[in-house]
């Protein structure tokens, strides 16, 4: 039988943490993000088993900030195996993304022109998502309230180059992502 103490204590983690999805990264310790208490982790989004998720963000989290790390049972196609890591929903994070340029616009001003741009890819908790909604969300007529992800698929949105991609189903396999 479940315990109480057990129950308050996930409960109180689903409340306070945000999941990031990803792969632990191996680093030296004397880089100077590892030597802040930092630790990378290569994000990912998967749709498909394996995950190919070489090209996404490196995201590097404050060790202190991470309240669990659990494996998720799932291989990127690299075999890396996946974890979803509970993180302190304000805790700070350093992305790592690299963006290919023409020359001439790095040229420019000493940086890229587009600069001031979106970064190319973001994972937030979708605004509404604590509440259930039967009405749909933007995917399905632009409603003010949002659909609810089913249980194992995050109810997140993502933001890549400037679209955004929400929840729309799930079946036992597929957690879905479509342009908003």
């Amino acid at each position: 039988m479940a315990s109480y103490e057990s129950a308050r204590s996930k409960a109180f983690t689903r409340a306070a943490t945000t999941t990031l999805t990803g792969v632990p990264l191996d680093v030296p310790d004397d880089h100077p993000l590892r030597e802040a208490g930092g630790m990378p982790i290569q994000t990912c989004v998967c749709v498909t088993d394996p995950c190919p998720c070489d090209d996404h963000p490196i995201v590097w989290l404050e060790e202190a900030a991470v309240r669990d790390r659990t494996a998720t049972g799932r291989r990127t196609t690299a075999g890396d195996e996946l974890y979803d890591f509970a993180v302190a929903a304000d805790a700070s994070v350093v992305v790592e993304s690299f963006r290919k340029v023409r020359a001439a616009d790095a040229a420019r001003a000493g940086g890229p022109a587009d600069a001031e741009g979106p970064p190319p890819f973001i994972v937030r908790r979708r605004p509404g998502a604590a509440r259930s909604a039967d009405k749909g969300g933007p995917c399905h007529g632009g409603k003010e309230s949002l659909l609810r992800a089913d249980a194992g698929c995050n109810d997140i949105e993502i933001t890549e180059s400037g679209a955004t991609y929400c929840f729309v189903e799930s079946s036992e396999h597929y957690c879905i992502y479509v342009l908003c």
